[in-house]
């Protein structure tokens, strides 16, 4: 059982049970939540979960999905199933990001679902108002069940509560009513009138109505509430839930006025807090994807009735992604905010975005962030096309300045889409698709930019329909084949691998890029027998190269998501070895980052079998995915390839090279090689080996070569170029 001690001035603190298997997250949840008046109680798995819940009893859970043993979804049903765990808020945490695990929290019985990585600020504000929300509703259920069991007078005792006799004109007010009116019990008369006076002015005479029709009988119900405020001396208004009955005597005479008054304030305010964050993204404040769906199908509606056109525009911002790995999440974040307040300012120069409800306007222009690093803009009623494509060359504008932030400067581009409705889409799926079609087209043809959809769609589809038709039959026709980038070692400058990269030669399309036909290939699911034909050949080659006498070398061939994805991918490995004969010590096997953190109990069996058969196993473009240390010793890997990225600017850009240090000596401490990719320049070389990195490959060497060139370079170098 794990010790919890907890200090006595912390005691008081909101407790939070902390429920995580990577220790990372846990200490970052202990010092962001600690700094935020929380008392931090950790659990690395969900069997401890469910013994300090029972031991410590927290305010609240904050759980993580992706577990060993119990996942957080079980973890959460059997706290559901305690009878200290009915009531308590459960947040659950996770890196998945798809509707059938947000399903799967809240039928476990969730609160609220929240994906990562976090805003620890924000998440703590969210915490202490999901508690507040629960200590509130807790209340309200209480009275609710002590209303119906017992009597009138045990109901009102534990409220604000009044009685006016009407007979001889006297009314009682409770303590609770006298601290919430602020009248001073002996002091101020007490009076109907002087209740009245402590209402704001545009409330009076509706409850002046209200108590005329109680007293006259003119309700159907003799027991009515009417929710309403009180306003307090420094001009803060108090939230109430007013509850009255009329009692009459044996001719049917009003008698008595009884009434409860319940301070409901926390409650709307905990509930707004919680509306605000169903409604609105978290971290800009712009509206989430659910309300901006709805808005843009309620003005699609409109745009049929009225006749009128209206505009979507979809925006991704270029090479965010490479910003957010080398700076950071928080840094990602505060340009996140920065575009959200310039698109706000560039947009509201036409038309207001909303009121200020919750409800936004339904004639107004809207943003929205969809999640990551997308934007959208909702231009419900446009009298011309190109009022959408003004909005977007402002935006394009407004983005062009510097962005400065932590001691660095950041130009961020976007690419944006266009559609145009009712005439690009009949429903709000179609028309963001070609939303998004659009904005394809414009990451293709240089970026920071904008399209219309009319003008880009066709010329898309038919390019990737083409693509796809003619890629079925590459294998056939032999229009594929693999090129060879030298991988050498940096001290000795000796050959001592080769990565295999596929390349297209269409004879309709011409050369196409890998950048461009391997997402097709996945999407259509052709990248398997792709994937298999380049292992085989790439095998075969290099034993043929080791045949004629040539240099000893390892081939390093890159596994798809697809391939390493199935069960029997080991199987598939061995047999090719063993029908090509190539020495196993002679393969190397190169899985992303991600492909690894999307199951990774599933990733370390895999990696185990295929190192079993005594392969090299390196991890590609390191550092530009999402792992953790404690997930990365797991995995039986041999190397970590330096994603280029980083390379490019290691010896300009101070962030790069700490990465890059950072990565070497990391896979040094775990006992892995490193090799770099994308080496261009001397100076490059240069602080690599200053750095202690093993292998480099790039242009500095070698463009990727023909199976020929490849042959004629290892043959005339015999193996060695000069570092």
């Amino acid at each position: 059982m794990q010790k919890i001690q907890i200090n006595r001035a912390t005691a008081e603190l909101t407790k939070v049970l902390v429920v995580d298997d990577d220790i990372t997250a846990r200490i970052l949840a202990r010092q962001a939540l600690g700094k935020e008046n929380f008392t931090v109680i950790e659990a690395q798995d969900g069997i401890v979960a469910l013994a300090l819940f029972q031991a410590i009893q927290p305010d609240i859970v904050l759980l993580d999905v992706a577990m060993p043993g119990p996942n957080g979804f079980e973890v959460c049903e059997q706290l559901r199933s305690l009878p200290c765990g009915k009531l308590v808020p459960i947040l659950m945490a996770t890196g998945l990001d798809d509707m059938d695990s947000v399903r799967q929290a809240y039928e476990a019985g969730a609160t609220d679902f929240v994906t990562k990585p976090f805003n620890w600020k924000i998440l703590a504000h969210r915490l202490r108002y999901m508690v507040r929300a629960s200590d509130t509703t807790e209340q309200l259920q209480a009275l609710q069940k002590s209303e119906s069991r017992l009597g009138n007078a045990q109901r009102i005792a534990r409220l604000g509560n009044w009685e006016w006799n009407l007979n001889n004109n006297e009314i009682y007010l409770s303590e609770q009513l006298y601290q919430m009116t602020e009248m001073r019990r002996g002091v101020d008369k007490l009076s109907y009138r002087g209740f009245i006076s402590k209402l704001p002015h545009g409330e009076r005479q509706e409850f002046r109505h209200w108590i005329h029709s109680l007293v006259h009988g003119e309700q159907t119900d003799l027991r009515q509430s009417w929710n309403h405020s009180i306003v307090q001396s420094d001009g803060r208004y108090l939230n109430v839930q007013h509850q009255a009955e009329v009692f009459y005597d044996e001719n049917g005479v009003a008698k008595l006025l009884s009434g409860t008054v319940l301070d409901v304030t926390e409650l709307k305010r905990a509930q707004g807090k919680i509306l605000q964050l169903a409604h609105f993204d978290s971290l800009t404040g712009l509206a989430n994807r659910n309300v901006f769906r709805e808005r843009v199908e309620a003005a699609m509606e409109r745009a049929k009735q009225r006749d009128h056109i209206g505009a979507v525009l979809f925006l991704d911002l270029d090479n965010f992604k490479r910003i957010n790995d080398t700076y950071g999440h928080s840094i990602g974040d505060q340009l996140l905010q920065e575009v959200a307040r310039r698109l706000t300012t560039t947009v509201r120069s036409s038309d207001s975005i909303c009121d200020t409800h919750l409800r936004p306007a339904t004639d107004s222009n809207m943003i929205a962030r969809l999640g990551g690093d997308e934007f959208t803009v909702l231009l419900p009623n446009i009298r011309h096309r190109k009022d959408a494509e003004n909005v977007a060359r402002r935006i394009l504008d407004s983005m062009e300045f510097c962005i400065h932030l932590s001691g660095h400067e950041f130009v961020v581009t976007p690419s944006i889409g266009i559609a145009i409705f009712p005439d690009h889409g009949e429903d709000v799926e179609s028309l963001l698709k070609n939303c998004d079609a659009a904005m394809y087209c414009v990451k293709h043809t240089g970026k920071n930019g904008y399209e219309l959809f009319v003008n880009s769609m066709n010329v898309v589809v038919k390019r990737r329909l083409e693509m796809e038709n003619y890629l079925r039959r590459a294998m056939d026709d032999n229009e594929l084949s693999i090129n060879y980038q030298p991988q050498v070692d940096i001290q000795t400058g000796r050959i001592i691998g080769v990565e295999a990269l596929l390349r297209w030669n269409s004879a309709e399309l011409g050369m196409v890029s890998p950048v461009e036909f391997i997402p097709v290939a996945e999407e259509t699911g052709l990248i398997s027998p792709i994937g298999e034909w380049v292992l085989r050949e790439a095998c075969r080659q290099v034993k043929k190269w080791r045949d004629d006498g040539l240099p000893e070398i390892r081939v390093a061939v890159n596994l798809s998501v697809r391939q390493f994805a199935k069960q029997s991918i080991d199987k598939l490995v061995s047999q090719v070895l063993l029908e090509t004969g190539l020495p196993v010590h002679c393969l190397e096997l190169e899985i992303t980052e991600n492909m690894l953190m999307d199951d990774v109990e599933g990733a370390v069996e895999t990696l185990h079998k295929l190192k079993a058969l005594g392969v090299y196993l390196a991890i590609d473009d390191f550092g530009t995915g999402y792992s953790s240390l404690s997930y990365l010793k797991r995995f039986p890997i041999d190397k970590l390839k330096v994603d280029r990225s980083f390379i490019t600017n290691v010896t300009t850009d101070p962030s790069d090279a700490s990465v890059t240090q950072a990565i070497i000596a990391m896979a040094h401490s775990l006992g892995l090689t490193v090799t770099a990719e994308g080496v261009e320049e001397a100076s490059q070389l240069a602080f690599l080996r200053q750095n202690d990195c093993e292998e480099v490959q790039g242009y500095y060497f070698s463009k990727p070569l023909t199976e020929k060139d490849m042959a004629h370079l290892l043959q005339s170098s015999k193996g060695y170029l000069a570092v």
